[in-house]
């Protein structure tokens, strides 16, 4: 059945970097475009410079990064409300207010329309999933890959990290039980039993080897999971520090 967000769901979004206005800047862009390889590479060479980056390989990193909250916009209203949003290249603009210091784009669709839910939302899920993932992300990673040489595995934990916060620390914090529940359901799904082909032309699922418990860490009083790749933030002009996620820097304590 084809319904349209809500005024309550659409503020909900905005903290996900859902943008309600139509706005234009030398960085903002219609993801139908990011297809066309030369315009990608051009597009990504005009925004290092203002995130600070020293090649287009660092540049794509932080990109995917940044993008990864179209995944978590798609994934919480697909769990949250069992609706799901027109999320093709076609339907979102990727915006970008020049002033802010940060990079924090955000992400406007053309049409608002969605799509319920069945009562049973087995295949419905899997069809939501192989459109996020198969039809988009697949596509813009392999772009990337191949326009800029940068390795498909730290492209794929740059989008992974965010839907595993999105699971464990936004959405488990619901008193919803029901909510609750879908939310588990869903995440252990994409985690755990979803198949290559839910992610596209994977043998296995991209996001599942990324995907291990947390360690204490003593320094941070806090438990981290540590990546697998490093997303080479540290790279940046200012910046000269590792997450606290990193491999990097991780390894090196262990080593001390």
């Amino acid at each position: 059945m084809h319904k349209a967000l809500n005024t309550s769901e659409i503020e909900q979004l905005e903290m996900f970097r859902f943008a309600t206005k139509l706005e234009s800047s030398e960085l903002s862009i219609e993801l139908h475009s990011l297809q066309d390889e030369t315009v990608l590479l051009h597009y990504l060479e005009n925004l290092g410079p203002h995130i600070g980056s020293p090649n287009v390989k660092v540049t794509s990193s932080i990109f995917v990064k940044r993008y990864a909250f179209l995944a978590v916009i798609y994934l919480y209203a697909l769990t949250a409300w069992n609706k799901k949003l027109d999320v093709s290249f076609e339907n979102v603009i990727l915006q970008t207010k020049m002033e802010e210091e940060a990079w924090l784009p955000t992400f406007y669709f053309k049409n608002l329309g969605v799509k319920e839910a069945p009562q049973d939302r087995r295949q419905w899920r899997d069809e939501a999933l192989k459109e996020l993932f198969s039809d988009h992300i697949h596509v813009l990673i392999n772009r990337l890959s191949k326009v800029t040489k940068q390795s498909q595995q730290i492209l794929w934990e740059n989008i992974s990290l965010y839907i595993f916060w999105l699971y464990e620390t936004v959405l488990s914090k619901t008193v919803d039980a029901e909510l609750l529940n879908r939310g588990n359901q869903d995440f252990h799904y994409l985690v755990q039993e979803a198949t290559g082909t839910v992610f596209g032309n994977h043998p296995v699922n991209p996001i599942k080897r990324f995907y291990e418990n947390k360690r204490d860490n003593h320094e941070l009083q806090e438990e981290v999971r540590v990546r697998k790749t490093c997303c080479l933030t540290y790279l940046l002009k200012g910046k000269k520090k590792f997450c606290k996620t990193c491999p990097l820097m991780n390894k090196s304590r262990r080593n001390s």
